[in-house]
């Protein structure tokens, strides 16, 4: 089903690794979104950013997603992601809450079930763009137990408190400097802290600690959210949103 995976090691190392990390917050029961795209959305608003939704070509090699798919298979997932969307978007205003919205994602979940991981991670990704436009910050485990089995908020707390007792005293006090990140300023702090990213697109931004290319902070930029992670070949894997 997938063919070719990519020619360039430093970003398709750092964009796997990224990947896992992002699919088991995004996944996770935790607030994704300091603030929701959702939030504040009148109903024009929202229909109009199903639109915008439903018109982006999906599934399409990206920094994250390094995968070239078959063109049937991509016009097929694409179709079920589009399909789901359609159907929130004709739900009423009194049914666009979040039960209801969760439920409409089960039967397309059922579908991925037997894709590849990199397509079940990508697909993630699409269901956290949705819950963000109906204002819905945690799927309550639904979507960690569809892809891992369980509910991964306690591991994703349990791997941060890892990594802080992993790390140097210098990549902690590095870690206390960054905390007032945002957003907004994420990129503009690590460009001020470590100078220029060693791996750059549209999407991820890596850096390297001087002294130990190993331990590498980064950014993974998907629309409304921003991952802030950092992670090392055998020492610690910490990440939150921004």
């Amino acid at each position: 089903m997938q063919s070719s995976r990519g020619d360039a090691n430093n970003m398709q190392m750092l964009s796997r690794r990224t990947l896992l990390l992002s699919a088991l917050l995004s996944a996770a029961s935790l607030n994704v979104w300091a603030n929701p795209t959702g939030q504040g959305m009148t109903r024009d608003d929202r229909r109009q950013a199903l639109d915008r939704f439903i018109a982006k070509k999906k599934f399409v090699r990206e920094p994250f997603y390094l995968v070239d798919l078959d063109e049937a298979d991509r016009l097929r997932y694409e179709a079920w992601v589009n399909q789901l969307a359609r159907s929130l978007r004709k739900l009423a205003p009194s049914r666009q809450t979040k039960p209801v919205v969760l439920e409409k994602f089960k039967p397309v979940m059922k579908k991925f079930e037997d894709t590849e991981e990199e397509d079940q991670d990508r697909f993630l990704w699409y269901l956290d763009e949705l819950m963000g436009i109906f204002s819905i910050e945690s799927s309550d485990g639904l979507l960690s137990t569809w892809r891992h089995g369980y509910d991964t908020t306690g591991v994703m707390e349990a791997r941060n408190a890892q990594a802080l007792a992993a790390m140097t005293p210098e990549e902690r006090a590095l870690l206390d400097r960054l905390q007032g990140m945002t957003a907004a300023n994420a990129e503009k702090m690590l460009r001020s802290a470590l100078g220029q990213p060693t791996v750059e697109s549209e999407l991820l931004k890596g850096w390297e600690l001087p002294g130990d290319p190993a331990s590498q902070p980064g950014l993974e930029i998907h629309g409304h959210a921003v991952l802030f992670f950092w992670m090392t070949s055998n020492r610690f894997l910490y990440g939150r949103w921004l």
